[in-house]
């Protein structure tokens, strides 16, 4: 099974200038990186919130990228993954 957790990058763009960029990579038990996505926020409490939902929907790392469009492109999506009804 896949563990996703977030990780930090100092980051600079012309627009922006220098910041912190949250992402996210995947890890298979063994240790061996299955996954990994760069500079998905600047906010950190949400890369948390979107890495506890893909361990929660145990995710594959092939959906990945695709996971990670929706949940920032579409906001009913993003609802559900992030505030699970119980």
């Amino acid at each position: 099974m896949v563990h996703y957790t977030v990780f930090s990058q100092q980051l600079f763009t012309q627009e922006l200038g220098s910041y912190t960029g949250w992402g996210i990579e995947g890890r298979e038990e063994d240790g061996s990186l299955s996954g990994r996505v760069e500079d998905l926020t600047e906010d950190r409490e949400f890369a948390l919130l979107v890495a506890a939902a893909l361990n929660r929907e145990q995710a594959e790392p092939v959906h990945l990228r695709d996971i990670l469009e929706d949940l920032l492109g579409v906001p009913d999506i993003r609802e559900a993954l992030l505030h699970p009804r119980e």
